[in-house]
């Protein structure tokens, strides 16, 4: 299933802080910390790779450090760089929300997506840009970038999927408003 699906708080947020009431309520914030951020999961990991590659063969795979300087990097540097932290933030905001009776199942399914998320972008990711680095055939690169999306996409799917159909009536439930978007699939960029 193709999808990208871009969710949206941003007139529930405007009208909360123009009335000065700029706290979130529990739904609010439980949505905010698993849907929202569900969103950086990728509908496939291609996409990934192909932009590494073509930056890299172009020779604009670049970082920006901690000092602001643009740093040209390997794949493996950009990989530490953009990837391998990109759930470090979401995996504690989860665990620091208290559960209650209507949360703990989703808490407990957005916990599981989003560690299942990071260990591939820790231990896959890493590995495939290794290869990239060490000049791997294209062939072997693409063999283990479609192993990826094969074995463990459908797996980060479901789960994608099961958080998704929990979260969304515990919103509507309490009426958080957020705005689905759906934009077209991407081109076929093999």
């Amino acid at each position: 299933m193709k999808r990208i699906i871009l969710f949206l708080m941003l007139s529930l947020l405007l009208s909360l802080n123009s009335c000065g009431l700029g706290d979130k309520s529990y739904p609010e914030e439980v949505f905010e910390k698993v849907k929202l951020n569900s969103n950086k999961i990728p509908d496939g990991f291609r996409k990934h790779f192909t932009e590494i590659r073509a930056h890299l063969k172009a020779g604009n795979l670049v970082i920006v450090t901690p000092q602001n300087e643009v740093k040209k990097v390997n794949a493996t540097e950009y990989v530490a760089n953009h990837y391998v932290h990109l759930f470090d933030d979401d995996i504690i905001a989860v665990q620091e929300l208290k559960p209650d009776k209507e949360t703990k199942d989703i808490l407990a399914a957005a916990l599981d997506m989003f560690r299942y998320a990071d260990d591939i972008y820790k231990t896959d990711f890493p590995r495939i840009a290794k290869m990239i680095d060490d000049k791997k055939p294209d062939q072997e690169i693409d063999a283990a970038i479609d192993e990826l999306d094969r074995t463990k996409g459908p797996i980060l799917d479901k789960k994608y999927d099961k958080v998704h159909y929990m979260i969304l009536p515990y919103a509507d439930k309490h009426g958080v408003k957020y705005k689905i978007l759906e934009t077209p699939a991407p081109l076929n960029d093999q």
